[in-house]
């Protein structure tokens, strides 16, 4: 099946790549914050976020910009979405009911897993990210339920993933009938309610209702990227500017500014129009085929991740500081950690994405078309990617890095 906008496949695997480098960043997010106390006896973060900080902070904390990979992942949901309703059944009714369910079985198997796995942990050992009333039976069902996400912290843009789901499907209903006036009237009310404090505050912690638009962003990448596109000169050349433009704008315009989170949904609507319509041949590079890999379990991954901030709530600064006074420098310990925390993390999200995530898609696709067209066969389903009707990331969710991813 084609992408009916320019007849391409409807894989992207530079788009499946960016979600992977998105997932790491926000796991270096969550190691840059690991807290150690200096020689003066202060305490400081591996990656400096403030006072004496050098520029291999400032780069350190551009790569590790996980608020910025949350934001992307709405941007990257908003499109592969829209791509599920277009490519859905022509019946209005049927296109629902396979969009919502997909919905819920491509999030909920891996939202229960996690939980399950956040649970063990604080049974066997007593550690967690949050008190231990959070694990009382009542808040473990508002956790499950995604009302108040306190045991894993990233889980709050799972919350926006939800109500994303039958915005995005009423607005493209909705442009199937006005065209573009459906979906940018939308855009431009959220992005006007996004810069007052209340919209924001209408979902707690880390109060972010109002990066919404972001998903409608999403949503105009993919119904008129393709044509922008296909009418660019140098489309490598606006790659890079929306690249660099992407990993600038926090440095420059500030790192929790409206205005910061309304250019990084603009380029990062530009990098995957770009990525999914432009002319870039597949890499063979290793390290492309790492990040694919990485992005194709990056919804568990980004779910898994906050696992690399328990030690930070229980004791590991002191083991810390020695090595740091002692004279490694605080990156290189970063990037050590780093490194082990992406490992673990890594083979915890493959073991989870094959045995919960794949058998939930699967099982959903089955039910959704089988109940919406009884007397029709059930088709393969596709590998879980990018060109898996059922996936859109997030998936991490990439922490809103505090959560936030």
């Amino acid at each position: 099946m084609t992408v009916s906008t320019n007849e391409r496949p409807e894989f992207y695997p530079y788009l499946e790549a960016t979600r992977g480098v998105a997932a790491l960043m926000v796991a270096l997010f969550h190691i840059g914050l690991t807290p150690y106390v200096d020689a003066m006896g202060h305490q400081q973060r591996l990656i400096a976020r403030s006072g004496d900080f050098s520029l291999g902070d400032a780069i350190a904390r551009i790569l590790g910009n996980g608020p910025g990979a949350v934001i992307f992942f709405f941007v990257l949901s908003g499109f592969v979405l829209t791509k599920v309703l277009k490519n859905g059944p022509s019946n209005a009714g049927q296109n629902s009911w396979q969009f919502l369910t997909g919905r819920i079985f491509r999030l909920y198997p891996a939202i229960l897993s996690t939980l399950t796995i956040f649970i063990a942990i604080f049974l066997l050992s007593g550690h967690s990210l949050t008190g231990a009333d959070e694990f009382k039976p009542t808040s473990l069902l508002l956790n499950a339920l995604l009302i108040r996400p306190t045991i894993d912290s990233v889980m709050w843009s799972l919350q926006l993933e939800l109500i994303a789901a039958p915005m995005l499907l009423l607005i493209y209903f909705a442009w199937q009938r006005f065209g573009a006036p459906a979906v940018l009237l939308p855009y431009a009310l959220l992005l006007i309610l996004s810069f007052t404090s209340v919209w924001n505050h209408l979902i707690g912690p880390p109060f972010s209702f109002g990066q919404m638009y972001a998903f409608v962003a999403g949503m105009l990448a993919f119904l008129y990227g393709a044509t922008i596109v296909q009418k660019l000169k140098s489309p490598r050349l606006w790659l890079a500017v929306a690249l660099l433009g992407f990993a600038l704008t926090r440095p420059i315009i500030g790192w929790s500014s409206y205005w910061t989170i309304w250019l990084e949904t603009i380029f990062g609507a530009t990098i995957v129009a770009l990525l999914a319509f432009g002319p870039f041949p597949p890499s063979s590079a290793s390290a492309f085929r790492a990040a694919r890999f990485l992005g194709k379990i990056s919804f568990s991954f980004y779910l898994l991740s906050p696992i690399a901030l328990l030690p930070q709530h229980h004791g590991i600064s002191e083991y810390l500081t020695s090595p740091i006074s002692a004279g490694a420098h605080p990156l290189l310990v970063c990037a050590g950690l780093f490194v082990c925390a992406v490992a673990l993390t890594a083979l915890l999200a493959w073991l989870q994405f094959n045995f919960i995530e794949r058998p939930g898609i699967i099982f959903g696709r089955t039910i959704s078309v089988g109940l919406s067209t009884p007397a029709a066969p059930i088709p393969t389903p596709p590998r879980a990617g990018l060109d898996n009707p059922h996936e859109s990331l997030v998936e991490c969710r990439p922490v809103h890095s505090g959560r936030n991813t």
